[in-house]
């Protein structure tokens, strides 16, 4: 029988640093024992200036309290300059599978992949053709890549404080723990931070579209909202002017900037839905249980890192 695991998840994001203490037991249930929510000091990842450095590092003694030795760390990342692309490819060998991801990616960016790492996630699919009385199955895939400067990076500066990263995980990969398996069933995640937002859109629980808006100088509030607006156009109609959403789809809201007043009734007024609240979809889970109180607006907060406990779980027993 498996022992319980100690899991600390951090998501260092643009304004605020949540990080969530969970224990994981044999059963796959998750016991959230401790969260920290703090300000985000200037320099996120301090290298050359001494002052930052012994700043951070007293920041990251107050955010990891209570850490024992036999815990282990997942990062959470979203940053701007990693890529994320779906594909959907005809069956093929797992050699073939990498060389295709590769080529797709290859074609995102300038620069060199070789300087880049790459991972994907890759589900059977099956397609049926009614016009030819028959199946096709295909393979849906979730391609990520970062530098491999970045993750040096990141390890370096945990390892530097006392803390060794047993897990670098992109913040999306998480979030499809909340979600079913329902073929026909489309959820869109907004993330509305601090200088951007990302919306990602679900079919089932797996990810088909992701796109990213860039918080313009000049823009205020109405109009960051109105660019969110029509980014939820273009992703729920198709160019053949069809709607990619169903009637039973959902929009939830997360992230720091959606908990301001009137941000989630103005969303909804405007594109003519109700548009939820992430924590709805935490609350509503059985296997999820809280040691202390928390407020709506903190769960909303540490949801990503809540979802990075529940993944890690449902991955500990052997449910992808």
């Amino acid at each position: 029988m498996k022992k319980s695991k100690r899991l600390w998840v951090i998501d260092w994001g643009e304004a605020l640093i949540k990080i969530v203490l969970g224990e994981v037991n044999d059963s796959g249930s998750v016991r959230i024992i401790d969260f920290r929510i703090e300000k985000n000091p200037k320099q996120i990842w301090p290298e050359t200036n001494p002052e930052t450095k012994r700043a951070t590092s007293k920041l990251l003694r107050l955010l990891f309290k209570g850490y024992q030795r036999t815990d282990e760390v997942m990062l959470l990342i979203n940053q701007a300059e990693m890529m994320v692309a779906t594909f959907t490819f005809p069956m093929m060998s797992l050699a073939d599978l990498e060389d295709a991801i590769y080529w797709q990616m290859q074609l995102l960016t300038s620069e060199d992949l070789d300087h880049w790492r790459i991972d994907f996630v890759a589900r059977i699919q099956n397609q049926w053709f009614e016009c030819l009385g028959m199946d096709e199955q295909t393979l849906d895939v979730v391609g990520v890549a970062i530098k491999k400067a970045q993750l040096t990076r990141y390890t370096r500066f945990f390892k530097k404080n006392g803390r060794s990263l047993n897990a670098i995980v992109p913040q999306f990969y998480t979030f499809d723990s909340l979600l079913i398996e329902q073929d026909d069933q489309s959820t869109l995640i907004i993330d509305i931070g601090n200088r951007s937002t990302r919306l990602f859109h679900y079919k089932g629980n797996v990810l088909s579209e992701n796109n990213q808006i860039e918080l313009e100088s000049g823009w205020d509030g109405v109009v960051y909202l109105q660019q969110i607006i029509k980014a939820v156009e273009q992703i729920f109609i198709s160019p053949l002017g069809c709607e990619k959403v169903g009637r039973d789809g959902t929009i939830y809201l997360m992230g720091g900037e959606s908990l301001h007043p009137g941000v989630r009734e103005y969303l909804s007024k405007s594109m003519g839905t109700d548009v939820q609240s992430i924590d709805e979809l935490l609350e509503a889970n059985q296997s999820l249980f809280f040691t202390k109180q928390i407020s709506r607006a903190q769960l909303c907060l540490i949801t990503p890192c809540v979802c990075g406990l529940m993944k890690y779980a449902q991955i500990r027993g052997g449910k992808n």
